[in-house]
């Protein structure tokens, strides 16, 4: 007996065009003319019908009812078309096998800049405190990954914060320790560096390390001067882009890679393509464009003048992704949700953090999944010194995964978004009864970007690729 899947990707474009994906398989179909015969026929196609009574009805369309069933448009009401309870509780509990590790070390919790959307609240960081992270802390750090690795697989050191180049030292020691010791212990295991910094601080020997160990380099450029001073000023208000701009300069000269990163808010919300213009012009090797979140670690709400328009921020970037002046392999968020668009993929967590493969290590040792979640005893999962809890990840696995969520579940779109950013979730639940501005930003942010996205790159991929057409 048939039905429509209600996985059901259904977009219209031009004088007829349809394209249409069921997002549990996510194999595109292609309608180029005859839309509405395939519009006639899945409205035929009521929940109950034979496959035969709908060939016997529509007998020149027995083809096309084959090539809809073909891509699991019309599907079997018996065939599985969503994760069940048991099968998410199996998936929330069973071993893990990691072949690729992230470990965020905060080396110190305090930062010499004041930015305006932080996400280091005063009460779960200690940013105020100058205290700094051991050496002996930051080698079990690295140590524990391993242990936890897959052979073959690779942990991703990040040195993180607060600002990591106040505490440059420890950085090189860090990285000392690995090549010395923990590399030849772990001749089946890779382990690569990434630094993530305002790039105000410049030791005199930072280029010379960064490329003799291939350090990647992350920065945070919100926009040309005016935008980047009034966001990212120092803390006694100086503004921050000559500084940084510089570094950068210095460092794409000698050849390092630099990721740029623009955290999008009111400031430069109407202007993407001018920021992106400003990555270039500064040597970027990709960019990252981030919607604000509008929450800190410790769950307080920014204002809401500083969040964007959600219809803006769709618009902008949409005119950035089809303007063919960024290479879209190296453009975030495009090159995050382009993975998602292939035959039998499917995005059910959009974090890495409820697998276990991200760890964020604060100076004492504690360890937590994300950075919005340090110092939220709950999400805690340890310490360095001893064994790991993994209780809060299967929880969280639970909780976040996209059959399990109540405003995800009857979503077509869920397997391809995968239920967006958990901290803008979490958002919208804190924020649905005090802050009803700020949980429609968050869903509008999570729901209607992501679909907009994902719908523009479905139909690129027919552009450039072709998919098969479902009617001649």
């Amino acid at each position: 007996m048939l039905e429509v899947t209600k996985n059901l990707i259904a977009l219209e474009r031009g004088a007829g065009e349809l394209l249409l994906a069921n997002s549990f398989h996510m194999r595109p179909l292609y309608v180029r003319r005859g839309g509405e015969r395939v519009r006639r026929l899945l409205a035929a196609a009521s929940p109950g019908r034979m496959a035969e009574e709908l060939e016997a009805a529509f007998p020149a369309d027995a083809a096309l009812v084959r090539v809809l069933r073909d891509y699991r448009i019309l599907v079997d009401q018996s065939s599985p078309e969503r994760f069940d309870g048991a099968e998410i509780a199996a998936e929330a509990v069973r071993p893990r096998r990691k072949s690729r590790i992230t470990l965020y070390l905060l080396l110190g919790e305090s930062c010499n800049l004041a930015c305006t959307y932080c996400l280091n609240g005063p009460k779960t960081y200690q940013t105020k405190a100058r205290a700094r992270m051991s050496a002996g802390v930051a080698f079990r750090s690295v140590a524990m990954c391993l242990e936890d690795l897959e052979p073959g697989g690779v942990v991703e050191v990040a040195f993180f914060g607060g600002e990591p180049l106040l505490h440059w030292p420890l950085v090189k020691e860090v990285i000392t320790h690995c090549e010395t010791t923990l590399k030849p212990a772990n001749a089946d295991k890779r382990i690569r560096y990434h630094l993530t910094s305002n790039l105000t601080l410049r030791p005199p020997d930072l280029i010379d390390w960064v490329t003799r160990y291939d350090v990647t380099v992350v920065c945070e450029v919100d926009g040309p001067p005016d935008i980047q001073d009034r966001c990212r000023p120092y803390r006694g208000g100086r503004g921050s882009h000559a500084r940084t701009a510089e570094t950068i300069r210095q460092l794409v000269h000698a050849g390092v890679p630099v990721t740029l990163r623009a955290t999008i808010t009111s400031a430069n919300e109407g202007c993407l393509a001018e920021v992106a213009a400003h990555h270039a012009r500064l040597g970027a090797a990709s960019s990252l464009f981030v919607p604000v979140r509008p929450i800190n670690s410790d769950q307080d709400f920014f204002p809401e003048e500083m969040l964007p328009d959600p219809d803006r921020i769709i618009a902008a970037a949409l005119e950035l992704r089809r303007s063919g002046r960024q290479d879209k392999a190296n453009l975030f968020p495009f090159n995050d949700f382009s993975a998602e668009i292939h035959p039998g993929v499917r995005c059910v967590v959009a974090c890495g953090a409820p697998y276990g493969t991200t760890y964020v290590v604060r100076v004492n040792g504690d360890v937590y999944p994300c950075i919005y979640l340090v110092g939220q005893e709950q999400y805690r999962l340890g310490s360095v010194a001893g064994p790991l809890d993994r209780r809060p990840l299967d929880d969280m696995l639970m909780a976040l995964h996209v059959d399990n969520r109540a405003d995800c579940r009857t979503c077509a779109w869920r397997y391809g978004c995968g239920g967006g950013c958990p901290v803008m979730h979490l958002a919208r639940v804190r924020g649905a009864q005090t802050k009803p501005a700020t949980a429609e930003y968050s869903r509008r942010i999570t729901c209607d970007l992501s679909q907009a996205i994902l719908a523009d790159m479905l139909w690129a991929l027919v552009d450039r690729e072709g998919c098969r057409q479902a009617t001649r």
